[in-house]
């Protein structure tokens, strides 16, 4: 698992490739290697999807009948839907890959996109925090969070241009997915996994 400076050594070249900056790709790992070791990205990701995990129960709960619980087995579930919402664009990327003409691209944008999701779920986690710290602020803390979503599209936006060498439209194609498919499905597992409340 990489360390704390090694990650903190790749966001470099993530601020770096969001300023438009080339060198930033020289601050990445884009071999084979690194682009498996991009994958523990999703473990230094943890302590924000805790947080809101944290504040979603505290949701679920605040719109469940009387005497609902939620235990660890909730927290697995969250785990499990946050899995499968974190692979299954990768996966719809790679298989079109081919066909778009962009598998020289996939192994960089895969390893760029991996990294950048560290910041963007701990800018996530703020609105969610928001919530538990002051449950009253839920209107603000909703405000927040839109802010949020549509400060993060334009920022993988970003990376996923430099990483396409600069195709808009391709970038702005493999962005809908980064974006779509985990909230779209990301509901209907929510839903199958009973943690989204009845009334909704």
């Amino acid at each position: 698992m990489p360390g704390l400076d090694e990650v903190l050594h790749y966001l470099t070249g993530i601020w770096l490739l969001i300023r438009h900056q080339q060198d930033g790709f020289r601050w990445l790992d884009l071999s084979w290697r690194g682009l498996r070791r991009s994958f523990w990205a999703f473990v230094w990701c943890l302590p924000a999807l805790a947080v809101i995990w944290a504040s979603w129960r505290l949701y679920f709960l605040g719109n469940m009948p009387e005497g609902t619980t939620a235990g660890p087995g909730f927290f697995a579930k969250m785990l499990a839907i946050d899995i499968i919402g974190w692979l299954f664009p990768l996966v719809l990327i790679a298989a079109l890959a081919g066909p778009l003409g962009y598998a020289r691209h996939l192994t960089t944008i895969v390893t760029a996109s991996n990294w950048m999701a560290v910041p963007l779920a701990y800018l996530t986690a703020v609105p969610f925090a928001v919530t538990l710290i002051a449950p009253s602020a839920g209107a603000f803390a909703g405000l927040l969070l839109y802010a949020v979503f549509g400060a993060s599209i334009i920022l993988q936006y970003r990376i996923v241009w430099m990483c396409t060498a600069k195709q808009g439209l391709l970038a702005a194609a493999i962005t809908a997915l980064f974006v779509m498919p985990p909230l779209l499905v990301g509901q209907s597992l929510q839903k199958f996994f009973g943690t989204l409340p009845v009334a909704l």
